[in-house]
């Protein structure tokens, strides 16, 4: 099983062993000579298929390339966060933007669990539009930006027991104090990360929502003067105003 790029590579080539194949990913452009010279080659149209992850998807010009394959399209839309249907749809806009860029029409194959996904059918039919107006009218009934604001409190350590615990004295704390306040707040978790462990750490967290975002300032500052107290000697703690994303 798996789907990344090295085992693509390897169907494809089995698929058509005669073509000119290339991979780009994390792996094989950190020699950024290496990376250049096949963007090159594909330029110089010595190269037949293209492989590569995300990075491939942006900012590239290659005016003779027709067709454009997307393997498991949906695999962003299961995401904890809530811009994961946005980014789905950027990504996918971007990687067919791709194909056809000269004289030669081009063409799109996405292959995907969900195609009545309206991200997928969106994307499909180019209609930002419809996206926008699903995305405010979902995000607008949970407080999410632009109709509230969020911030992430991080939490990590060695030790997973004492960032667990570490986690529900702060919820604890800001639950306790957040009553005060005027307009709507929520506190969310506290709960293991998306990656639950990075760099031997594990790693906890809770998600503040408020349309008050002097409120959430207010709690921020009343959270980082008790820091002290409610964190145990090895736990970590980051305070994440307007989180890029939730993982």
């Amino acid at each position: 099983m798996g789907v990344g790029s090295e085992r693509i590579e390897a169907e494809v080539r089995g698929l058509f062993p005669s073509a000119r194949v290339a991979r780009l990913d994390s792996d094989t452009s950190r020699d950024r000579k290496k990376y250049l010279a096949v963007l090159q080659q594909v330029r110089e149209h010595e190269i037949d298929i293209l492989i590569g992850t995300q990075m491939i998807a942006k900012g590239l010009h290659f005016p003779k390339m027709p067709l454009v394959g997307v393997v498991w399209a949906d695999s962003g839309l299961g995401m904890p966060d809530y811009k994961a249907a946005e980014r789905s749809f950027q990504l996918l806009a971007q990687v067919t933007g791709r194909a056809g860029r000269g004289e030669h029409p081009g063409r799109v194959i996405i292959q995907t669990y969900q195609p009545q996904h309206y991200v997928i059918e969106f994307a499909r039919k180019h209609e930002y539009e419809k996206l926008y107006e699903q995305e405010v009218m979902q995000r607008e009934g949970l407080w999410y930006p632009p109709f509230g604001r969020l911030v992430n409190i991080k939490l990590s350590s060695e030790k997973e027991p004492e960032v667990a615990q570490t986690g529900k004295q702060v919820a604890e704390y800001l639950r306790s104090v957040v009553g005060a306040g005027k307009g709507k707040t929520e506190i969310l978790g506290p709960a293991p990360a998306p990656l639950s462990m990075l760099r031997n750490r594990y790693r906890w967290q809770l998600l503040l929502k408020s349309s008050n975002p002097a409120r959430l300032h207010q709690l921020c500052d009343l959270l980082l003067g008790e820091q002290q107290k409610l964190c145990a000697a090895n736990v970590r703690m980051g305070v994440d105003v307007d989180p890029e994303n939730m993982m």
